[in-house]
C-alpha cells in the first residue's frame, strides 16, 4: 500500500453525477424517407440511415445546461477522478448545498417538460407536415419519456481494499490514477487560464476588475488540492502575490495588467507550470554545498526572518510576455520587481479511520 495514495485519498471524496437525459430521437427508416422517381439509398454496408428528432431540441435543452452546471460546480473545487470529480473533503458541503439545488431546477423543468409533452410533439409535427407518420410512428408513450429524465448524484470515499488480487493490480492500477490526478489537475488549470487569456486578455490595453474572477477560482481551485503535488502550493502563493499587488479599484492596465497576462500565459501551459512550481520548490527548499543536513534543518528566529526575494516578472516568465502585445503608458514602460513569499507546504493530516468505499 502507498503511503502518500493514502494519506491524499482521506483528503478527498468523490462526486459522482447521474444526469439522464432523453434524446428525442428515434432511428430513421427507409420508409420515413420521401424519395423521387429513380432515388435509390445506399445498401446497408454503405451507409447508414441517422435519426429523426420526437420534438423540438430546444425543448431539452434546460437539461444539457444544468448537467453542464453540475459538472462546472464539481470543477470549480475538485478535478476529475474514476468517471466523477474528486473534491477536497472541506468543500463537499458546499458543493451538495450547490448540486442540490440544481437537483430541485431539473426536476422542476422535468415536470414542466412532461405536462406538456403532447403539446410539444403536436408542435414539432406541425412544423413538419410532410413527414408527419414518419413523427407520429416514433413517438414514445410519455412513461418511456419520463423515465429517461433523471438527476442524481452520490458522494463516496476511495480507499485502498484490506486485501488485493494476487498480483496486487488492483491496488496498483488505484496508485496510479491517483498519481495521475495532479497532471489532470494542471491540465483543467491550463485549459481555464487559455480561456482566460483568449477571451480577456490578448490585445488588450486595460481590463475591468471582472478578469480577475477567473485568476481567483484558479487559485482557489489550486489551493484545494494543493495536498495531491507539492509543485501546486508555490503556484498558489506567486497567484496570491499578484493579487496582493493588483490595485484594488479602477481597471487594470499597465505593469500590473503585464502581470496579469504573464501569470496567465504561464497557468495556459500545464508543463510551464510545473517547472514553475518545482523551481519555487527547490529554491525554499535547497541546502547550499557548503551546508550539512543539520544546518539546513535549523529554523530561523521569527524576530529575524529571511528578506523576500525580488523576481522581475521578466525573469520569472521568461519569454512569455513576448506572447502578447500590450501597450502600457510611457511612465510604465519599466515593470517594477515582483515580490514572491514561498511558504512551507501545508500539513497532509492523517488518513481518516472510516472508510465508506472500497475500490
Amino acid at each position: 500500500m502507498n503511503n502518500e495514495v493514502t494519506k491524499i485519498l482521506a483528503h478527498l471524496r468523490v462526486v459522482k453525477i447521474e444526469a439522464h437525459i432523453w434524446g428525442g430521437r428515434k432511428k430513421l427508416r427507409k420508409e420515413d424517407l420521401i424519395l423521387g422517381d429513380g432515388s435509390e439509398l445506399p445498401p446497408e454496408d454503405l451507409a447508414s440511415l441517422g435519426s429523426k428528432k420526437i420534438v423540438d431540441p430546444a425543448e431539452l435543452a434546460v437539461f444539457h445546461r444544468l448537467k453542464k452546471e453540475a459538472e462546472r460546480t464539481c470543477l470549480k473545487a475538485g478535478t476529475r477522478f474514476l468517471g466523477g470529480f474528486a473534491v477536497p473533503e472541506g468543500s463537499i458541503d458546499a458543493i451538495r448545498s450547490e448540486l442540490d439545488t440544481i437537483a430541485s431546477e431539473f426536476k422542476a423543468a422535468r415536470d414542466a417538460f412532461l405536462s406538456r409533452y403532447d403539446q410539444t410533439v403536436e408542435e414539432w409535427i406541425d412544423r413538419h407536415r410532410r413527414f408527419e407518420t414518419a413523427i407520429r410512428r416514433a413517438v414514445e408513450p410519455i412513461e418511456a419519456v419520463a423515465a429517461g429524465i433523471s438527476f442524481e448524484y452520490v458522494v463516496f470515499r476511495v480507499s485502498h481494499p484490506e486485501s488485493t488480487d494476487a498480483g496486487g493490480k488492483a491496488d496498483e492500477t488505484l496508485n496510479r490514477k491517483v498519481g495521475s490526478l495532479s497532471e489532470t489537475l494542471f491540465r483543467e488549470i491550463a485549459q481555464e487560464a487559455n480561456e482566460l487569456v483568449e477571451s480577456s486578455l490578448l490585445g488588450r490595453e486595460k481590463v475591468t476588475r471582472k478578469a480577475l474572477s477567473p485568476l481567483k477560482r484558479i487559485r482557489d481551485k489550486l489551493d484545494g488540492l494543493a495536498f495531491l503535488d507539492h509543485r501546486v502550493q508555490p503556484v498558489v502563493e506567486t497567484i496570491d502575490g499578484l493579487l496582493a499587488r493588483t490595485p484594488k479599484s479602477g481597471p487594470i492596465e499597465g505593469q500590473f495588467l503585464s502581470e496579469l497576462v504573464a501569470t496567465a500565459l504561464l497557468l495556459s501551459d500545464p508543463e510551464k507550470t510545473k517547472r514553475h512550481g518545482e523551481g519555487l520548490y527547490e529554491a525554499e527548499f535547497a541546502v547550499t554545498p557548503h551546508q550539512n543536513v543539520e544546518s539546513a534543518s535549523v529554523s530561523v528566529p521569527e524576530d529575524n526572518p529571511p528578506e523576500p526575494e525580488n523576481v522581475s516578472p521578466i525573469d520569472l516568465f521568461g519569454d512569455l510576455l513576448d506572447e502578447v502585445d500590450l501597450a502600457p503608458s510611457p511612465e510604465q514602460e519599466t515593470v517594477p520587481a515582483m515580490v514572491h513569499e514561498i511558504g512551507l507546504p501545508k500539513p497532509v493530516p492523517e488518513p481518516a479511520m472510516a472508510e465508506d468505499f472500497w475500490f
